[in-house]
């Protein structure tokens, strides 16, 4: 097991938070997987962290290993007429959540996930809600931490977890 602690996001995190969007996305291994810079250029996928801090109810958590940053996870709210993937409804804020793929399968996401749903409960945030692949092996996080199937898109689920 390894030792990691929590805090809140700081201005330098930014480089970071693009990082873990693209793990978040892009988390299968594949020969068509797009660069980095390639894969934040889809319209849908920079934007979830474009700007992030700078909206109202905009809120982020940095997972850190021994000083080095290794997850990050947020909640930001969006609009029927400009959101993301997992978008569920606009007094409902949407989760991204990325870790290091070296940092996987140890329990951080799970903290970062407690650690904005308490964020969640004092901030009187009724619902978070997210969208996942089937394929992907965070779902059984999701389900675990008490996020429950609201839309089948086909290939993705969005989620919803109501405080």
């Amino acid at each position: 097991m390894i030792e990691y602690n929590l805090r809140e996001v700081q201005d330098d995190d930014m480089s970071f938070l693009r990082e873990m969007l693209y793990e978040a996305v892009f988390w299968r291994e594949s020969k068509t997987k797009p660069s980095f810079e390639e894969g934040l250029a889809y319209p849908d996928v920079g934007k979830a962290v474009t700007g992030l801090g700078q909206r109202e109810g905009d809120i982020a958590v940095v997972a850190i290993s021994s000083s080095a940053r290794v997850g990050a996870a947020w909640l930001r709210y969006w609009t029927d007429d400009n959101n993301i993937r997992g978008y569920y409804e606009e007094s409902t804020p949407v989760l991204v959540i990325g870790v290091h793929s070296n940092y996987r399968h140890r329990g951080i996401g799970k903290k970062m996930i407690e650690w904005l749903i308490d964020y969640a409960s004092k901030n009187e945030i009724e619902k978070i809600s997210l969208c996942v692949s089937k394929d992907n092996y965070a779902l059984n996080l999701y389900k675990q931490s008490g996020f429950e199937e609201y839309k089948d898109t086909g290939d993705s689920l969005i989620m919803v977890y109501k405080l």
